[in-house]
């Protein structure tokens, strides 16, 4: 997951938890608002009807009120049971009165537990749904009803009631405009976050592609510096100085490598031809000519790291192969035939089904790949070296195969480094350099291939080699 995408979801999410949390208080606040007034209109209904003339607080009621008068006993007694209210006698006041809406269902619907709270000399507060399925907030009191003519006082249960379905569909209305601006916010908030980072972080990833195309073998490539004075500019400046310092440190290196290494071939050649003179026409003791073999070997040794140095400088260099049409089938016998007669006991073998299989390469150089693996694998005990080669889709596989000892797992992902050497059963006698497949790599990656390895400790080992084969209009 990239950085721009990481910046954008975890950004995000923080905004939807706090645009969240800022929905659910406006609904809150606007429930709690919304009922409030509710209560203070049904509040003021009952005080209108308790506290003065019945006519007249019938008359002040809301339009959209809902209205029961039940006559319960003499004043000022009031019931001693619920019974007692259920009992009552229905007010009912004349229809030229007022003109709000009256429901005897009222207290039917309340429960006994509510009440309860009228005996005790306490208000009621309740929600009750009618058969329209509209909720009411209820708020009811005990008061005094006169009948001035009769000269008698009753003392009454007055119940209100208002309607909150309207309340009720303004909170659903409400939550499913700040559910939908919720996630709007969130789809801006986030695409805007993506777009900033990508403004943003897009010097760094220019950064990012530059440093990535510097190599060992190209280090004068540069990291583009911004015109900002930021920390970016501060970055790719700070880069810049660290790839001047590493590419002169290179330099320095090849330099010294190719130069010491041209040097040291003309005295490591006058070693060896002077042993091998006196081991021809002279007649040293025995105990000379162990010196001398001993002295002979260690300088074909070294002549061989020298060249193998040579070669690695030519490759940091940039040197580039020379690439023909080739058999590389033929590069497998030639390869068979030379080092055949010196292997035995042990035995090598060509497997490919193909008499034709053409790559674009340098026959010297892909020699040289094969001499080392099929050479590495009979130093390390193999008596069975088989070279298999085939073609796969568009390219051309090489497998060299050996029932050696095998490799140690720990020590195959640094195989292919420089003087990289595996201890144990695989070593190669004291006679190898440890740069034979650092040079293998090198020369496969100049021909547009790959090389890898497989092993296991005493099952072998598999050398896979894998080359663009030629395409077949290239042939003449």
């Amino acid at each position: 997951m990239t950085l721009r995408l990481r910046l954008a979801i975890f950004t995000s999410a923080f905004i939807a938890v706090i645009l969240s949390a800022v929905a659910v208080s406006v609904y809150l606040l606007t429930e709690r608002s919304l009922d409030t007034a509710v209560e203070e209109r049904a509040l003021q209904a009952l005080t209108d009807l308790s506290e003065g003339a019945i006519a007249t607080g019938l008359q002040r009621l809301p339009g959209d009120a809902y209205y029961q008068i039940v006559l319960v006993a003499t004043a000022p007694e009031v019931p001693s049971d619920v019974a007692g209210i259920r009992n009552g006698v229905n007010y009912t006041q004349p229809a030229s009165v007022r003109a709000n809406p009256t429901d005897d269902r009222l207290l039917a619907l309340l429960p006994d537990r509510v009440l309860e709270d009228l005996i005790r000399g306490d208000d009621l507060a309740a929600h009750v749904t009618l058969a329209n399925q509209e909720r009411l907030r209820v708020l009811g009191t005990l008061g005094t009803v006169a009948f001035p003519n009769q000269q008698v006082a009753l003392t009454a249960v007055i119940l209100v009631g208002l309607p909150t379905s309207n309340v009720q569909r303004t909170l659903e209305q409400l939550a499913r405009d700040l559910g939908l601006t919720v996630v709007l916010a969130f789809a801006a908030f986030a695409f805007g976050v993506w777009w900033l980072a990508r403004q943003v972080l897009s010097p760094v990833q220019r950064v990012t592609q530059a440093a990535s195309r510097v190599s060992g073998q190209d280090l004068s490539r540069r990291v583009p510096v911004p015109a900002t004075d930021d920390e970016l500019r501060a970055l790719a400046v700070s880069i810049n100085h660290m790839l001047d310092r590493l590419q002169e440190s290179f330099e320095t290196q090849r330099r010294f490598t190719a130069d010491a290494s041209h040097e040291l071939r003309t005295p490591v050649t006058a070693i060896v031809g002077h042993a091998q003179y006196l081991l021809r026409r002279t007649h040293p003791s025995v105990e000379q000519v162990d010196s001398l073999g001993v002295i002979q070997r260690e300088g074909e040794r070294m002549a061989k790291l020298v060249h193998d140095l040579l070669e690695l400088a030519r490759a940091d260099a940039g040197f580039q192969v020379q690439r023909e049409p080739m058999n590389l089938l033929e590069v497998l016998e030639a390869v068979r035939d030379d080092l055949g007669p010196l292997a035995v006991p042990a035995r090598i073998t060509v497997d490919c089904a193909q008499p034709l299989l053409e790559v674009e390469g340098d026959p010297a150089r892909l020699k040289q790949v094969v001499l080392n693996l099929v050479q590495n694998a009979l130093d390390a005990g193999a008596q069975h070296v088989q070279m298999h080669l085939e073609r796969d889709g568009r390219d051309v596989r090489l497998e060299v195969l050996d029932d050696g000892a095998g490799i140690p797992s720990e020590a195959l992902p640094h195989l292919f480094e420089r003087f990289y050497r595996v201890d144990g059963a695989r070593s190669t006698r004291g006679n190898g350099s440890g740069l034979g497949l650092a040079i293998v790599r090198w020369i496969v990656q100049q021909h547009g291939g790959n090389v890898d390895v497989r092993s296991r400790v005493g099952e072998g080992t598999v050398f896979t080699v894998v080359l663009p084969a030629r395409a077949p209009s290239g042939r003449g």
